[in-house]
């Protein structure tokens, strides 16, 4: 045998061995794998928020600080269930109190002055009308008198003395009527001045107002009735205006907040049905059920558009808290009697849509049509039948068809 026929008798040799262990491996190696039985059955189909949800309430309220003093008593504690007008803390009353007092003596005095002022007011007004009438009265006569004499003056049959004395008598009581005048005139003043006497003791009933809530604002009371959920305050520190100092929650108004994807809002209806779990009892679902959608689209770049919506539970958990994570499932069909199998046993080739079942032994390839899906399970229109096993660990290595499995 020449030299090259000998190498290509041992290049043959090479290829049909390693052609039969490659046979070998992959149709006499038996893969285990995961599979389940197609059944036909009830599928739920359901909405899932584009995010995990979150715990939430409308009834709550912060309380801030109105004054700035140091606390000097806490009187609850965080967790304690309290009623609208119960006690919370105690602030420093010391200079308020000073201040209150002060207000009260000042708005005592201003209206001491409105009394008294008010009072002298009707007796100087009928002093003066008295005063001004008789004055009047006077100064008629006198006028009277000095005109008739002026005329005997005139005719030369009085003296000159009688005269000047007669223009004496005249001018003191002109002078007296402008004095009665200028008393009138100074009653009209004094309604002036009880106007202002009246701004003084408005103003001073203002400042004692502010006085007393300053006062009342010493002592931190409970808005509304709850669970007190969290006092980021210290014995003895002291405290600003506007600086949180209880927060306080309606437990019974708890509801879950979450986004939907813009897509979805078609299918979502008030009152729908949801199932609701938590992360503290991952195992268990709580009923839920939609009651607000809202009308807005949020619109932020870079991500989806997406609808908030609210949830309530029906029956809330004992540990339900503000704050926590929920995960959202929102029933908006029910299918009945439909053939169905997990999501994760199709995959998608080529625009094509393809699962693997046992077939006498060995993994086959189907072609098949889907419908519509939730998230653990797809409807199945064709290319499958009741009570076929249908392989769902996709990503096993080895798994082609005509290889040899067997199910777990």
């Amino acid at each position: 045998m020449s030299s090259s026929r000998k190498k290509w008798f041992f290049f043959g040799v090479v290829v049909l061995i390693t052609t039969t262990l490659v046979f070998y491996y992959r149709y006499s190696k038996v893969l285990a794998v995961e599979a389940v039985s197609t059944q036909r059955g009830d599928l739920v189909i359901t909405v899932t928020p584009t995010e995990t949800g979150t715990v939430d309430t409308d009834k709550t309220a912060q309380i801030k600080a109105e004054i700035a003093a140091r606390v000097v008593e806490i009187v609850v504690r965080e967790g304690r269930e309290v009623k609208a007008g119960d006690i919370l803390l105690r602030l420093d009353a010391g200079e308020v109190q000073a201040r209150f007092n002060l207000a009260v003596s000042a708005m005592a005095a201003a209206q001491s002055r409105l009394d008294s002022t008010r009072i002298a007011l009707p007796m100087e007004k009928a002093r003066t009308a008295a005063g001004l009438a008789e004055a009047q009265a006077r100064f008629a006569d006198a006028k009277q008198k000095h005109d008739k004499k002026k005329r005997l003056f005139e005719s030369r049959l009085i003296a000159s003395g009688e005269m000047e004395s007669s223009e004496a008598e005249f001018n003191a009581t002109q002078a007296a009527l402008n004095v009665a005048r200028a008393n009138l005139e100074q009653v009209a003043v004094q309604e002036q001045q009880i106007k202002v006497a009246e701004s003084d003791v408005k103003q001073q009933m203002a400042q004692l107002r502010v006085a007393e809530l300053n006062l009342e604002h010493s002592v931190v009371r409970a808005p509304l009735s709850g669970t007190v959920m969290e006092l980021p305050i210290k014995l003895g520190e002291l405290v600003q205006p506007g600086i949180m100092v209880a927060r306080i929650t309606r437990l019974d108004g708890l509801y879950v907040k979450a986004l939907v994807d813009e897509v979805d809002l078609g299918r979502l209806g008030i009152g729908q049905s949801a199932e609701i779990t938590f992360d503290t009892v991952p195992d268990k679902k709580f009923a839920a059920r939609l009651f607000e959608i809202s009308p807005g689209v949020s619109v932020e770049k870079l991500k989806s558009r997406n609808v908030t919506i609210k949830l309530k539970i029906l029956d809330p958990p004992v540990f339900l808290r503000p704050g926590m994570s929920a995960d959202v499932e929102i029933i908006v069909e029910t299918l009945r009697n439909v053939l169905h199998i997990p999501a994760q046993a199709i995959m998608t080739k080529d625009k094509e849509q393809i699962v693997y079942v046992i077939d006498a032994g060995k993994a086959a390839r189907r072609v098949v049509e889907t419908g519509r899906s939730n998230w653990n399970s797809t409807e199945i229109l064709t290319g499958l039948s009741e009570n076929e096993v249908v392989i769902t660990s996709l990503d096993q290595e080895g798994l082609m068809p005509g290889v040899r499995v067997q199910q777990k």
